[in-house]
This record gives structure tokens, sequence and C-alpha cells, in this order.
């Protein structure tokens, strides 16, 4: 009867374990998904990022043009006179 008592004390304890490795393995598959959603969310940020700095680098462009175009007209402006 011990024998029996401990034999079920036993397996009860296995299907614990078994269950708390189950529920860690869902927690590592949850964990990954959501690992997986963040970088998928960090990436269009990057790119959006990095879309606004080649927006930024363009518009320095356009406006040195202008000035430098705003100087050559100024200085023709003054040759005139």
């Amino acid at each position: 009867m011990y024998a029996s008592i401990v034999i079920s004390v036993l397996v009860t304890y296995q299907i614990a374990g078994n269950m708390n490795k189950f529920t860690q393995e869902l927690s590592l598959i949850h964990a990954s998904i959501v690992m997986c959603v963040l970088a998928a969310h960090q990436i269009p940020r990057n790119m959006n990022e990095f879309t606004q700095e080649r927006s930024r680098i363009r518009a320095s462009i356009v406006i040195s043009a202008l000035a430098t175009h705003q100087v050559g007209s100024d200085m023709n402006e003054l040759t005139q006179e």
C-alpha cells in the first residue's frame, strides 16, 4: 500500500513536471511570436527613419541649389546695375 502511494505521488509529480515543461515551451513560442512581431514592426520603422533622412538630405540639396541660384541671380542684377 505504501509503495502504491509513493508511485502515485511520483506519477503525479512527473505529470506536473511534464505540464510545467509544456507551459514553458508555450511561453517560448509566445515569446518568439512577440519578438517576431516586434522585429517586423522595427524594420518599417527603421525604413521610415531612413526615408525621412533621405528626404532631409534631398531638401538640403534643393535649398542649397536654390541658394546658389539666388546668389547667381543677385550677382547678375549687381552686374547689370
